[in-house]
């Protein structure tokens, strides 16, 4: 009997010593925020001129009127093309322009406006701050209007104040070592947005 449990304990020590060598360590976390002093960061922000992200956003306005859809923007400056995609009274609409002409293409037609905020709110009943885009998407304030930010540990932006909008930056991912945000949320005393970005693609 004695002999039989000492050769049960040496297959149990030999398939734990086995189990041992097979396990592999846990990935180490990846970093998600990188210090920069702020104008340092806004200087490698600035320096992302063309881009595309994916994301999702949920526009809902003061007296209850809300609409989801997904989205994806695509900047090949100074020109930038933004697609829609869902239930926006529509199955997908797509906004395309530049600093001197805009252009939205929708229920099968196509519609011209000076501004891109114009073309959303007549045709698609949308208040939403496309001529900013191209630097609120990236974390930064747009260069042609006034502004307040206030910073987090890292220098990121994590709040902004502009052109009647709070802009509120919620997470950021990083791409290689370049910090972008990922979750934002707009609002004014009307309208509330709030910002899921999936995908970042730099190119």
């Amino acid at each position: 009997m004695k002999k039989i449990s000492v050769i049960i304990l040496a297959v149990f020590l030999s398939s734990c010593a086995s189990f041992t060598q097979t396990s592999t360590p846990l990935p180490k976390p990846k970093i998600v925020n990188h210090y920069l002093p702020w104008a340092q960061r806004k200087a490698q922000l600035n320096a992302i001129q063309n881009f595309r992200v994916n994301g999702n956003l949920a526009i809902h306005e003061t007296s209850g009127h809300g609409v989801n859809a997904s989205f994806s923007w695509e900047q090949n400056y100074p020109n930038y093309q933004l697609n829609f995609f869902g239930p926006l009274g529509t199955q997908s609409a797509v906004l395309t322009g530049n600093p001197e002409r805009v252009s939205l293409t929708a229920h099968q037609q196509t519609y011209h406006a000076q501004n891109p905020e114009k073309l959303l709110h007549d045709q698609l009943g949308l208040n939403l701050p496309v001529s900013q885009f191209y630097y609120w998407l990236r974390g930064l304030p747009a260069p042609q209007s006034r502004y307040t930010t206030n910073l987090d540990a890292y220098n990121h932006i994590m709040q902004l104040r502009q052109s009647g909008w709070r802009i509120v930056y919620q997470h950021f991912t990083n791409i290689g070592k370049i910090d972008l945000p990922d979750r934002i949320q707009l609002s004014n005393c009307q309208w509330q947005v709030r910002i899921k970005l999936t995908h970042w693609e730099i190119k």
